[in-house]
């Protein structure tokens, strides 16, 4: 049987949408993928076609291949020969952009973080089931190989009960060095660590405790957090938040770009029988460890292994969330069993409890809805 094809639309010209690009190119099968395939029809820049048409003439590697490249990103949205957009514009227009696309009857993955705020998320939900069309956020590290791999450890049962968890995403970027329009520096675009490096950390507590068996919070809240302050624009060098799953644990997550992360520990959830232990960085990694509590706490894990499972070969990770994608509207479904809206919403609930909570100049931050 031949894969289904799904026709995709990408709305951005920067490097994210690029990345993406290239990936849908790869041949499925370099990931052990049959069903499903991707082909680019269309690109919308709102710079020119020109811009347009340069990049899709880098992501295909010098062949157009019958890519139309839009002046305008309605070009892209009434495109009949599109059936799903990719928005991976900046954070401050994803709510603008993915509701014109739905509005459009078109399917959208749209690049974390979904919205600026959640009531700006709650509409884009509501705008999906009205017009019956898919809607996911582009969290591509919850469709990697090592994220399968430690969901079937996490159902296992073998680490017992979550006592404790935290997940950090650090990287020492220098912000001085950057010019006043640089996406993390302009709070205008969403600048900061959280909500640009905050979807990371929350993806290993989503899965490791939100989705855990022992779990039945489905609404975990912020109960403590911070921010401190790059003083030249206002955004937040730094945020960290515990969150509580009432009846579980409590997890502590955090961004920070002044400072690199841990090697060796980008998540950790410890539970009654033994640590799961997830290597940096945490959009990306390859390497978990599953290892023994200390002597004088007795536990069944006895011994440390380790766990690798890297994205296959040729592939920089993004394809796998667009075969997600092309699976469920095959399926005729409109949102994805593994990334559902009501996660999203848990997770962006988080951010508007930090930046409200916080000094930062994102504070009272409104997406183009409140524009």
């Amino acid at each position: 049987m031949a894969p289904y094809t799904l026709r995709w639309g990408i709305i951005a010209t920067g490097k994210i949408s690029g990345q993406f690009a290239r990936d849908l190119l790869v041949d499925p099968s370099t990931r052990e993928v049959s069903d499903v395939a991707h082909q680019i029809t269309a690109v919308g820049s709102r710079s020119s076609a020109g811009e347009g048409e340069s990049f899709a003439w880098g992501a295909k590697n010098g062949v157009l291949d019958n890519v139309k490249a839009r002046g305008s990103y309605d070009g892209v949205y009434n495109d009949p020969n599109v059936d799903a957009i990719y928005v991976g514009t900046p954070h401050n227009l994803h709510y603008r952009n993915t509701k014109d696309a739905l509005l459009a009857g078109k399917h959208v993955l749209c690049e974390k973080p979904f919205t600026i705020d959640v009531e700006e998320l709650e509409d884009l939900i509501a705008t999906a089931k009205a017009k019956n069309v898919f809607l996911m956020e582009a969290v591509w590290t919850r469709f990697h190989p090592i994220a399968y791999a430690v969901d079937e450890v996490i159902k296992s049962g073998k680490l017992g009960k979550p006592k404790r968890f935290s997940a950090d995403f650090s990287m020492e970027y220098d912000l001085d060095s950057k010019p006043d329009s640089n996406r993390f520096v302009d709070p205008a675009l969403g600048g900061g660590s959280l909500l640009d490096m905050g979807p990371y950390p929350s993806v290993w507590a989503m899965l490791l405790l939100h989705r855990n068996p022992h779990n039945t919070d489905k609404f975990p809240s912020v109960v403590s957090s911070h921010q401190s302050i790059y003083k030249r624009s206002g955004v937040d060098l730094d945020s960290r938040w515990i969150v509580e799953w009432d009846g579980l644990c409590r997890g502590t997550l955090t961004t920070d770009l002044s400072a690199p992360g841990l090697k060796e520990n980008t998540a950790v959830v410890q539970c009654e029988q033994g640590d799961l232990v997830i290597e940096y960085p945490p959009q990306k990694p390859e390497t978990f460890h599953i290892i023994p509590r200390p002597d004088r706490f007795i536990g069944s894990i006895k011994e440390k292994t380790t766990h690798h499972h890297p994205v296959h070969a040729g592939n920089h990770g993004m394809s796998y969330e667009a075969d997600e994608v092309a699976r469920c509207i095959r399926a005729g479904k409109i949102q994805s069993d593994r990334m559902p809206w009501d996660e999203s919403v848990v997770v962006q609930k988080w951010f508007d409890s930090v930046r409200k909570s916080g000094d930062s100049a994102t504070k009272g931050m409104k997406g183009s809805a409140g524009q």
